[in-house]
């Protein structure tokens, strides 16, 4: 994973507006007129994500994060690849989030036939087309934009530190779907995470400056 720095002050939804041009066509748009995310999906295709593998027995890797309810089912396991976003407000500061921007893969299959698939192994999938996008509507609200389900606004519920290597990988998390969401998702958990963390410090940086470090993450969603 690399760390870089964007050498001029930019706010999050421009920078996600930025992302990959493999995002799809109804990613989000930002509204020009009031500086807002438009969150409509204009033309949105008809297919869908859902996995044509069976995920009704498959079990999250072990965590202390609380786990998803019995009436929760899980409908889609996405392999999320992007940015961990930080911003400097000096030189002697600690790099502060600014949230996250990443493409979504279905990873369904892939975790559906091997349930402790680590998410280094699910690089290949990245040749596939993407299935949406994960962003940030301000430096604290996910938002997740998948084709089938919809789009999802989310709150993060908990979080645990990730258990392989928590000085580089950013935590695993537990996301609660939040009024506003046009999907039927529920729960969103942040798991198998690989990269993200922020520098130790903002030495070197000018203020305002924007750090960005590569990140890997399975997100688990449930409906």
């Amino acid at each position: 994973m690399r760390t870089s720095i964007f050498f001029t002050a930019i706010a999050l939804i421009p920078f996600a507006m930025s992302a990959p041009s493999r995002r799809p066509s109804f990613y989000p748009r930002q509204n020009c007129d009031n500086g807002t995310a438009d969150t409509t999906t204009p033309d949105e295709p008809a297919e869908s994500t859902t996995p044509l593998c069976d995920l009704s027995g498959v079990q999250q890797p072990p965590s202390s994060l609380p786990p998803p309810t019995a009436d929760m089912s899980l409908v889609l396991v996405a392999l999320g690849q992007g940015t961990q976003n930080y911003t400097c407000s000096n030189a002697t500061a600690i790099p502060s989030s600014i949230g996250a921007v990443a493409q979504l893969f279905n990873a369904s299959c892939e975790i559906s036939s091997n349930p402790t698939a680590g998410t280094a192994s699910l690089g290949s999938i990245e040749e596939t087309a993407s299935i949406g996008a994960h962003f940030f509507l301000d430096n604290t609200t996910p938002d997740f934009d998948i084709l089938g389900l919809g789009n999802t606004v989310a709150k993060k519920i908990n979080d645990v530190p990730a258990p392989d290597d928590a000085t580089k990988n950013v935590k695993w998390l537990r996301l609660e779907a939040q009024t506003g969401s046009s999907s039927d998702v529920k729960m969103v958990y942040r798991l198998n995470t690989v990269g993200g963390m922020a520098p130790a410090s903002c030495a070197g940086s000018a203020p305002g400056e924007v750090v960005t470090v590569d990140y890997e993450a399975q997100y688990w969603i449930y409906t």
